[in-house]
């Protein structure tokens, strides 16, 4: 057999820039750069429309936030499930250290909090390198696979409901557009068709990896939906569905950080876009950004202690 290629984060782009001044200034740029102009612009727009407006517009409905906490815990809870169908009952990653990684890629740059994962695991977990590079690696893979499906699934279900307009502009690069909403799934099947020389894990493996990742953005967008539903921030279901549908999008993006701003930011733009009120729409986009940093953060830093209380 050919030996295993070296996949680990260490061995990545974030590692190599790193490795110079010029990359470390260029990382801390973008690190902490675009979201103060992502907040800049946002704190602007929202000044614009009043502070003491956008509280008066805040979600009266108690279920609107019991969904904020429900929907925080969906994607560790999920990643919880696969690397215990990759790696076992034995050598499942504890939720804090799951919640940890999701803390850095929230806070920094996509896919930092997997290279800490996969550094905490090789120091921790009794499994072959090869192992927990394919588990990691391949397990992101099929999960931009399944976002990918459902964002055509999204697609579909707006075009049923007449709530997606394709702009013409679209015709002009189509070929553009139609690579780069394909190129996951055809990463996903090189990685099913190749397996034997690109993965170490089996068929099975992959199919529950993709199906607990599809499940999971199942869940994710309806509780999104009722969170918009709830808000009243919206006329219609229609018009909930097309948020859902544009948040899907901004978090498909690759290797862009803060998407939270990024999705405020089009958020109300769309809004404004779309003739609805901007001010409830405004309110609701800052407490779903807002939120997922603050349960990020306590979560987090909570799991930290306890773990570092049982050392």
């Amino acid at each position: 057999m050919t030996a295993e290629p070296d996949l680990g984060p260490e061995s990545g782009l974030v590692a190599r820039l790193a490795a110079s001044r010029s990359g470390r200034f260029a990382v801390q740029l973008l690190r902490w750069g675009i979201p103060a102009a992502l907040l800049f612009i946002i704190g602007r727009r929202l000044t614009e429309l009043g502070w003491r407006e956008i509280w008066i517009a805040r979600p009266a409905n108690p279920g609107f936030y019991l969904l904020l906490v429900l929907q925080f815990f969906l994607q560790p809870f999920g990643d919880y499930l696969v690397y215990r169908n990759l790696w076992g009952a034995a050598n499942t990653p504890p939720m804090a250290v799951i919640l940890r990684k999701r803390l850095l890629n929230t806070f920094m740059l996509d896919y930092s909090g997997e290279a800490f994962f996969f550094l905490w695991a090789k120091g921790r977990l009794k499994l072959p390198p090869g192992m927990l590079v394919h588990g990691i690696k391949d397990s992101n893979l099929l999960s931009g696979g399944a976002g990918l499906v459902m964002v055509y699934l999204m697609l579909l279900a707006l075009l049923g409901v007449g709530g997606l307009n394709i702009p013409a502009t679209l015709n002009t690069h189509s070929w553009l557009y139609g690579l780069a909403g394909t190129l996951p799934l055809i990463l996903c099947a090189a990685l099913v068709l190749g397996h034997r020389k690109l993965t170490v894990l089996s068929l099975g493996q992959m199919a529950t990896t993709f199906g607990i990742h599809f499940g999971r953005a199942t869940l994710v967008l309806a509780v999104e939906f009722g969170l918009w539903q709830l808000s009243g921030a919206l006329p219609s279901a229609v018009a909930s569905l097309q948020f859902v549908a544009l948040r899907l999008v901004v978090t498909r993006l690759p290797l862009v950080p803060n998407k939270d701003l990024i999705f405020v930011g089009a958020g109300i733009a769309a809004a404004g876009i779309t003739n609805v009120s901007v001010t409830p729409v405004a309110t609701v986009l800052v407490i779903l950004a807002a939120a997922d940093l603050i349960l990020a953060a306590t979560v987090a830093t909570f799991a930290w202690l306890l773990d570092r209380k049982s050392l």
